[in-house]
């Protein structure tokens, strides 16, 4: 290919800021799903810190005092919101739940039974709950949040899925600083707080990780939890019933996604070290690893808490790309969004395809409905904004 046709089909992305005053300090996690039935996939953001809202009341007293009003609102004792939605099309917010601290890695899970996705997240550090939030039907009213633990503390990447073969979901968990790795049986009722201890199961203890995904990774018809850079089997002859396989040592907190890369049939596993250099020893790697040897390629080496990670078609070639992007922290000016497209056997074409804007779990998601995944994030610190970066090649 002439660097004429590269140039004609490199891919093409727009960028829209939809809240530049987002009602929190720390946007922790970017969840998307369609709550109001429009065909089209709304963006649900949580998170913690003094709130800065932008409109009605609030707004107004923000351009009228000299104080945030965030900090006006912790003087008089005002709760103020960091659970809110932004409705597509149009990017209406709507602020639906306060508790505090909501952090990274939350999840949708129909924890009801009535067929609507519910949000389960946890707290950060010096906090113990994790919840999960119960909709109106109507979601635009104020969603009620219902406490599913307060067993661990500090509670990084949150899931669903089967993971012990009963046929139904369950909520799986990491904490951080209790060193956990643990899932809940959904109860009966699910509105009883906290959650039972008998419906509590420890996979692993002794191991800070982060980065959480389930899948059937080796086609055996259960679903294995993929924690930081470890596979966890089901194994009844294992102490807690799982067993621990590493993909790869010596790789800081990471984050985790699964896609057949090379079109071979099985899953491989990508890898990015979504907080290095800012916790890590070193910059942020982002690699693929082939089973079942966990052969590892190395894809960039050079990156600023790359702590995005998606998977997808993103130029319609039939096969998986890799998309990237760096957080800023204050630290980084010129945040990169890479995007590695697959050629389709598995070796990629790097491309930047954005710089300057920092993001934060962004989800590669069809926003437009046109077939083509979009992505869409926020930051997470001290700066506080929500973006979408359209797809428009």
């Amino acid at each position: 290919m002439t660097e004429t046709e590269q140039q004609q089909s490199r891919t093409q992305f727009r960028h829209e800021q939809i809240d530049a005053n987002p009602p929190c300090s720390r946007l922790g996690f970017c969840l998307t799903t369609d709550l109001t039935g429009s065909g089209l996939p709304d963006v649900i953001v949580g998170g913690a810190g003094k709130g800065f809202p932008g409109r009605g009341f609030a707004s107004q007293l923000d351009r009228d005092t000299p104080l945030p009003v965030g900090t006006l609102l912790d003087l008089v004792g005002v709760e103020h919101t960091n659970l809110f939605w932004y409705e597509n099309p149009g990017w209406e917010r709507h602020d639906v739940a306060f508790t505090p601290n909501l952090d990274v890695g939350a999840t949708l899970c129909d924890v009801t039974g009535d067929g609507r996705p519910n949000v389960v997240s946890g707290q950060g550090i010096n906090n113990t709950n994790i919840y999960w939030f119960e909709m109106c039907d109507d979601p635009r009213e104020p969603w009620t949040p219902h406490l599913v633990s307060d067993a661990f503390e500090k509670y990084h990447d949150i899931a669903a899925g089967d993971v012990d073969g009963d046929g139904t979901d369950e909520v799986v968990g990491l904490s951080q600083e209790s060193e956990a790795v643990f899932y809940y049986d959904i109860p009966d009722n699910p509105t009883v707080e906290p959650w039972p201890d008998s419906h509590l199961h420890i996979v692993d203890q002794g191991i800070e990780i982060e980065g959480l995904r389930i899948q059937d990774i080796d086609h055996d018809g259960q679903q294995e939890i993929i924690a930081g850079t470890h596979i966890y089997h089901r194994d009844s002859g294992a102490t807690t019933g799982y067993r621990r396989d590493p993909v790869v040592t010596d790789w800081d907190d990471t984050r985790v996604e699964l896609a057949d890369i090379d079109g071979d049939g099985d899953l491989e596993v990508i890898f990015s070290e979504g907080d290095s250099p800012h916790y890590g020893t070193h910059p942020g790697r982002v690699a693929v690893f082939d089973g079942p040897e966990w052969t590892g390629t190395i894809l960039e080496d050079g990156l600023y808490c790359p702590h995005t990670l998606q998977v997808a078609d993103f130029d319609g070639n039939g096969a998986p790309d890799i998309y990237v992007a760096e957080m800023g922290l204050g630290e980084n000016d010129e945040p990169v969004h890479l995007l590695f497209r697959n050629r389709g056997n598995g070796t990629f074409d790097k491309e930047v395809v954005f710089e300057g804007i920092e993001t934060h779990e962004a989800v590669a998601v069809d926003l437009t409905g046109d077939g083509r995944p979009d992505v869409v994030g926020k930051s997470y610190a001290p700066d506080h904004h929500v973006d979408v970066w359209y797809n428009e090649s």
